[in-house]
């Protein structure tokens, strides 16, 4: 089936471009086209061609990136759209834009993607084919647009909003943008109606079924349900309630299991058909291709992990390694120390043999910004191109995860107040024994492992007082969160904003984003990589700092070719705050 789906693909390609711009584009100057090539009037009569135009959707989810490029989810950081976690360092400093773009790439994909979907909504219920389908088609229109106002929602706040298929030259083209929260409304709307219309399963994982919808609005309700509650100081218990009953809807379906390796999820060639995967995005050879292996398999010094990263890594009782009384953690003098009775995942994520950095790359030529070498998505049964190549890297990308749903579940309980151990039991303690560190139990505000209370000092921090402190389980649950999707730069950029945690990103607030592993041998060397007084590794230039704005780093700016095109039209399309 695989093959089967590439080469239609293939050979209907020049056929969904023609379509697609007549989604994005007036047709109205358009001739009658050659017999041979579809138009918007020959198209819609079948449900093969349906499919085939929802393909096209798919290509919005970024992955590992496409060939070369490094548009992508997971490890790689985007300056030109904001995306900066504190979890990873990039190889060369990036900093919040100072001033509005006059175009964004987000928003043009979007848009035209939520185009491209209303014409899907308008044309498919005439389209001739049977119902099931018909309706499963409408579904997989309403999720993709939901994904899509959700994702505009998020980056950019208030924005224009319509669910028609509007001719270019329609009044209806130009409206001033809809508050955010109508926004989310309208996308779980959709999601709501898709799910219902939805095929249980269509084409294993790889392509929009039920699941993936409920996987969706699990995520778009804990979503917003914090939001509102850490941003806006409302109650979000409404859409907290949505985001566990949208969890348990897949956690109570038996087909979706973990995988007994944590680390399969990120290294495998193969994910179709992948118990924990609801939704993957597949590359194939000599059809679509990466980039991340070989990106962190050659000479280029890598992205490295952050020492405000390494150090929310528990020990394998589940204590905070700077909690007091905890003996298994035994400092961070050398490598060994380091990675020592740790949570497993941090060596399965990041090298345990050595440092590396400029002065001293690996034997393999490898060096980090930080000293620690990511291995997360190496696979031992990968050789040559495959590995070493540009765009030619073939491991598979999970997009919507079981492991997901779990923690999205555990967090909606606990921040409606309502979490207990059978919950903890049903969600986060499944992914916390496939890892290999201590369950948690709670009284509903406390969380405890082994019999021992936590109890955190970076919890009350001054980093964290700055915009508010967390009960334990709620500080917990987000550190699981943090540990088992450590390199999905995306998710946890979108976590830090609905937390109202900005002020992670910030180096003068939040020193340890901004250091490395502690290489006390470097201390006094002359190495080309510098460390501090203490040996924590310094990778960027002296004087170097990003401050985080707020509200204005909350959203990204509205482009203003867009704010200019509006006012032409007589519109007012207001710029966000700050910019």
């Amino acid at each position: 089936m695989r093959k089967l789906i590439i080469n239609s693909r293939i050979k209907l390609s020049v056929a969904l471009l023609t379509i697609a711009s007549l989604a994005v584009s007036c047709s109205d100057f358009l001739d009658t086209p050659p017999e041979d090539v579809f138009s918007d009037e020959n198209f819609w009569t079948s449900e093969n061609n349906v499919k085939t135009f929802s393909w096209l959707n798919y290509n919005t989810f970024n992955g590992y990136g496409n060939n070369t490029g490094i548009t992508a989810d997971f490890y790689f950081h985007a300056s030109a759209t904001g995306l900066i976690d504190d979890n990873l360092a990039m190889n060369t400093f990036i900093n919040f834009p100072t001033t509005a773009n006059a175009t964004n790439a987000n928003w043009n994909e979007y848009y035209t993607l939520i185009r491209r979907c209303n014409l899907m909504l308008e044309r498919v219920p005439n389209t001739p084919m049977d119902q099931v389908k018909k309706n499963h088609y409408i579904g997989v229109a309403k999720f993709f647009r939901a994904h899509t106002y959700f994702r505009l929602a998020q980056q950019f706040g208030n924005v224009p909003y319509t669910d028609m298929y509007l001719a270019q030259s329609d009044i209806n083209v130009y409206k001033p943008a809809l508050e955010r929260a109508e926004v989310i409304n309208n996308v779980i709307k959709d999601l709501e109606e898709a799910i219902p219309m939805l095929l249980n399963i269509d084409d294993s994982n790889v392509t929009v079924n039920k699941y993936t919808a409920y996987a969706l609005l699990s995520r778009v309700c804990l979503s917003e349900g914090t939001y509102r509650k850490y941003n806006l100081s409302q109650n979000g218990d409404t859409y907290l309630q949505k985001a566990k009953e949208a969890s348990l809807a897949v956690m109570n379906n038996n087909s979706f299991k973990l995988n007994a390796d944590w680390k399969s999820l990120y290294n495998s060639v193969e994910l179709l058909g992948n118990t924990e995967v609801i939704l993957t995005k597949r590359y194939i050879r000599g059809v679509l291709g990466n980039s991340v292996q070989s990106y962190t398999n050659t000479s280029t010094t890598q992205n490295g992990l952050t020492k405000f990263a390494a150090e929310s890594y528990v020990t394998t009782n589940g204590l905070p390694i700077k909690q007091a009384g905890n003996d298994q953690y035994l400092g961070d003098n050398n490598i060994a120390n380091t990675f020592a009775n740790r949570d497993p995942r941090f060596a399965k994520a990041f090298s345990t043999a050595e440092y590396a950095y400029s002065d001293k790359p690996t034997g393999n030529g490898l060096s980090s910004i930080t000293g620690y070498v990511i291995q997360l998505y190496n696979n031992p049964n990968t050789t040559g191109t495959e590995v070493t190549t540009g765009g030619q890297n073939q491991i598979d990308a999970p997009i919507f995860t079981l492991s997901e749903v779990y923690l999205n579940y555990a967090e909606a309980c606990a921040e409606l107040g309502t979490v207990t151990n059978a919950d903890l039991n049903l969600s986060i303690n499944k992914v916390r024994t496939r890892a290999g560190i201590a369950t948690l139990t709670t009284d509903g505000t406390n969380a405890t492992v082994g019999g021992v209370q936590i109890n955190d000092p970076q919890r009350t921090s001054a980093l964290e007082l700055i915009s508010g402190v967390v009960n334990p389980i709620i500080w917990e649950i987000r550190r699981e969160r943090r540990i088992e999707f450590m390199s999905w730069t995306t998710m946890r950029k979108e976590d830090l904003m609905r937390w109202k945690k900005g002020d992670y990103l910030d180096t003068n607030a939040n020193p340890d984003v901004a250091l490395g592993a502690k290489i006390t041998d470097l201390i006094g060397s002359g190495s080309k990589t510098k460390v501090n007084a203490e040996g924590y590794v310094i990778p960027y230039a002296t004087g170097v700092s990003r401050v985080f704005v707020s509200p204005k780093n909350y959203f990204s700016a509205i482009p203003t070719n867009d704010i200019s095109l509006y006012a032409a039209e007589g519109i007012e399309l207001k710029q966000n705050p700050g910019w």
